[in-house]
């Protein structure tokens, strides 16, 4: 029996060092990782008066007939993926909707916009902001890649407020790396050959996680900068002088001094019969 429990943890411990080698030597756990960085972001950020979306139709790139075929599919995700965050709620204005207002079903956000675009849209959806969105590059055979370019703008001062402008290609070890660690987080952590089989053959999957890292850029915060000295800070909030409210104690009187003299006491004089 003690051989035999012996033998069994020998088997257990065996197979758990086995593991954490394979974790080693597994770009989903230790990469390289990729990271997005053209990215355009207002100092203020995201501002709270922003609550409504009008998310424009998705389209493709200028002359690229891959990326084309690839806006019918990628859409849906387009719109699943901004909904799921919840950062606002999204107002998807469909092509149709957009020819009946404008008199064309897609807009890029460099070219002229039809006359008093911003002010209809505003009015006719209730929304704060426009998402313009463009796919750029869509590669749907392995290895996948898929290359985005969105810019938010606010509707009312008709400023940038953020702008990204990336390609995830499933063909550069950061990516794919990345890609892995994204399934293995969101669907199965068992299933290695599927999760491999998803990494080089779903343009959704690769959608999903490209699309993911692009809206975590536009969550962040920028933190506001303190102007203000430490010493300033506190004398503001410790006054130095405390004044009570309420009625006020009656003064005490003075003590005359020790070496004063008192004052003589004046005469009485006679009273006359």
């Amino acid at each position: 029996m003690i051989l035999r429990y012996t033998f069994l943890v020998v088997l257990l411990c065996g197979a758990t060092a086995c593991k954490q080698v394979a974790k080693l030597n597994n770009g989903a756990y230790v990469g390289p990782f990729y990271t997005v960085g053209n990215v355009y972001e207002t100092l203020e950020g995201l501002e709270p008066h922003i609550k409504r979306v009008a998310i424009m139709p998705l389209t493709s790139g200028r002359g690229n007939r891959d990326a084309e075929r690839g806006v019918p599919q990628m859409q849906a995700i387009l719109t699943e993926e901004f909904s799921r965050n919840r950062i606002f709620d999204i107002v998807t204005v469909t092509p149709n909707r957009m020819q009946r207002m404008f008199g064309k079903k897609a807009i890029y956000a460099d070219e002229p916009l039809p006359h008093n675009f911003l002010q209809t849209l505003q009015r006719q959806t209730g929304c704060q902001a426009v998402l313009f969105t463009e796919l750029t590059t869509f590669r749907a055979y392995p290895p996948v890649a898929l290359g985005w370019k969105i810019h938010l703008f606010d509707l009312e001062s008709e400023k940038l407020i953020w702008a990204v402008d990336e390609v995830f290609d499933g063909g550069q070890s950061p990516v794919a790396n990345s890609l892995r660690r994204h399934i293995r987080k969101n669907h199965s952590t068992h299933n290695s050959a599927a999760t491999e089989l998803l990494v080089l053959d779903s343009p959704r999957e690769m959608a999903r996680y490209s699309l993911s890292e692009l809206i975590g850029t536009l969550m962040k915060k920028n933190p506001k900068e303190i102007t203000e000295l430490a010493e300033t800070i506190d004398n503001q909030k410790v006054p130095e002088k405390t004044v009570e409210v309420g009625p006020q104690p009656a003064p005490l009187a003075e003590e005359a001094p020790k070496d004063a003299k008192k004052p003589a006491t004046p005469r009485e004089e006679p009273s006359e019969i």
